[in-house]
């Protein structure tokens, strides 16, 4: 690449920008709501889809979420690009609420104490996916070792924190996704109509 970053931007950096984006949260929300509502799919097709997206970006496994969450949605014939869409919009909930709780959670029902505050869990992480990136099996393997108590309790505290959140997501979402439907059958003379992303990409080209 021509414009490639002399220095590769660490996990932290990566998440920085998804917590904190380059443009403004109204802007990138919009964006993503204007997407969703683009998918051709049933309101229970889109809703379960980005549910999965959400489920998958609660994870602490940052490098395969969309695997995880294609490999899921291909299963429960969800749609696939909604639960794309999940994975990104799932990322700023992730580091800033729901990792921490899924990590007391899952220290809770282990039994045992949270070892660790916040603020190293973001440090452990960070180092453990910046090792990861670097493709050297020996170090990922140290890396696993040494992060594994952390990554232990978030991984069994995501099943329960991650259904309530997804479950949370699918009903708001195909709500949303079947009253838009409803009004775009309304609208069109044949009962098609166009999505709504379509209708407001006429008038901002930034959106087509």
């Amino acid at each position: 690449m021509i414009f490639k970053r002399r220095t590769p931007p660490t996990f932290l950096e990566r998440v920085r920008v998804l917590v904190w984006p380059r443009h403004t949260w109204e802007r990138s929300l919009k964006y993503i709501a204007l997407r969703l509502m683009r998918v051709r799919a049933t309101p229970h097709q889109l809703a379960l889809g980005f549910a999965v997206g959400v489920f998958a970006a609660i994870t602490p496994l940052v490098g395969i979420q969309m695997l995880i969450a294609g490999v899921i949605t291909l299963a429960l014939r969800a749609s696939f690009t909604a639960a794309m869409l999940g994975t990104f919009f799932g990322n700023p909930l992730t580091w800033a609420i729901v990792w921490p709780a899924t990590y007391a959670t899952g220290s809770f029902l282990l039994g045992i104490p949270a070892a660790t505050k916040t603020a190293d869990l973001a440090q452990q992480l960070s180092l453990f996916w910046d090792t990861v990136w670097q493709l050297s099996p020996e170090m990922i393997l140290a890396a696993l070792g040494l992060a594994w108590p952390y990554m232990k309790p978030m991984l069994i505290g995501t099943l329960p924190v991650g259904a309530v959140i997804a479950t949370v997501c699918y009903i708001f979402c195909k709500r949303a996704a079947h009253a838009h439907q409803q009004r775009r059958r309304r609208l069109s003379p044949q009962g098609s109509g166009y999505p709504l992303g379509d209708l407001l990409a006429t008038y901002d080209p930034e959106y087509s």
